[in-house]
């Protein structure tokens, strides 16, 4: 194999978008003795000829890493491709040090595994009829087995009563959600995923109180002969997932009672919180490589 990589004249870009530093660099790959077909062939050659790796510096500096990258043949060539990688300002003013392994060089020893992990933070309305603290929730907890874990009874949660002759107001509620990106080699068993779908932590995960984490599933890429790459998604509630349900008459209308020291005014009389997943299980268990970010 002769691989010949040139980087091409111009395409250093530095630009700050939103208060961030930026850059971008191209690169035309090829082979003259074996041609290089797909993707993938591409891929393994990040970190060496000359292409950058994940995390690599850009020239010149030390505050912007590699962390993206596009592959695409070059138009009216059949062994000719163009790689440009991005680079992002790093936390903290370094390098993104150690790099990880790139997808095609894992083997099959799970210290080896590649892995990212990426996280957002989010905020959706939800419809309630009491106002109570996540504090208050986490002290029942330890109360008689009160919304232990998450799993409700059939009380009335009290707090404070904010509906209004039982129609309920909007309540930011907070989350995020976290993407851990991992390669396996070997083959693809979905069966063993489906077990743990929509079921919620039943000990401490990611930082995060047993029964406040729910696995969302994973999509999955065949990168390899015999490698896969996993994406799996976890969401965090701050409710540890529960809603709140006012009890109601047989047709549906919410049983009321005044509202005090508010003459002629009412409110919900009754409130308890709901589960949609029940289900507990030990989400470490999805992949072993999950020891390294829990």
């Amino acid at each position: 194999m002769s691989v010949y990589v040139v980087e091409q004249l111009g395409s250093r870009n530095v630009s700050r978008t939103q208060g961030k530093l930026k850059a971008t660099r191209t690169f035309h790959v090829w082979d003259d003795a074996t041609p290089l077909t797909t993707p993938n062939s591409i891929s393994q050659l990040f970190g060496s000829n000359g292409l950058p790796y994940f995390g690599e510096p850009f020239p010149g500096t030390t505050s912007l890493g590699a962390t993206d990258w596009s592959i695409a043949r070059v138009e009216g060539q059949s062994d000719l491709w163009s790689v440009t990688w991005e680079y992002q300002e790093v936390s903290g003013g370094g390098t993104i040090s150690p790099p990880p392994p790139a997808p095609d060089e894992v083997t099959d020893a799970a210290v080896n595994g590649y892995i990212e992990v990426n996280a957002s933070l989010s905020a959706s309305h939800i419809d309630v009829w009491r106002a109570i603290d996540r504090a208050t929730i986490i002290a029942q907890c330890s109360t008689n087995g009160r919304h232990a874990l998450g799993i409700p009874d059939q009380f009335d949660i009290g707090g404070t009563r904010v509906d209004s002759g039982g129609h309920p107001v909007s309540f930011i509620l907070r989350q995020f959600e976290v993407n851990i990106t991992l390669v396996r080699e070997g083959r693809f068993r979905p069966r063993n995923l489906l077990s743990f779908v929509w079921k919620r932590n039943r000990t401490a995960f990611l930082d995060c109180e047993p029964g406040s984490v729910i696995y969302a599933g994973c999509s999955v890429n065949r990168i390899g002969e015999r490698k896969f790459q996993y994406n799996h998604k976890f969401v965090y509630d701050q409710f540890f997932h529960m809603r709140q349900v006012p009890s109601r008459d047989m047709n549906g209308e919410v049983f009321l009672a005044p509202l005090p020291n508010v003459p002629g005014s009412s409110c919900a009389e009754s409130v308890r919180f709901v589960q949609p997943f029940p289900d507990l299980t030990e989400l470490r268990n999805i992949d072993s490589l999950f020891a390294k970010v829990t």
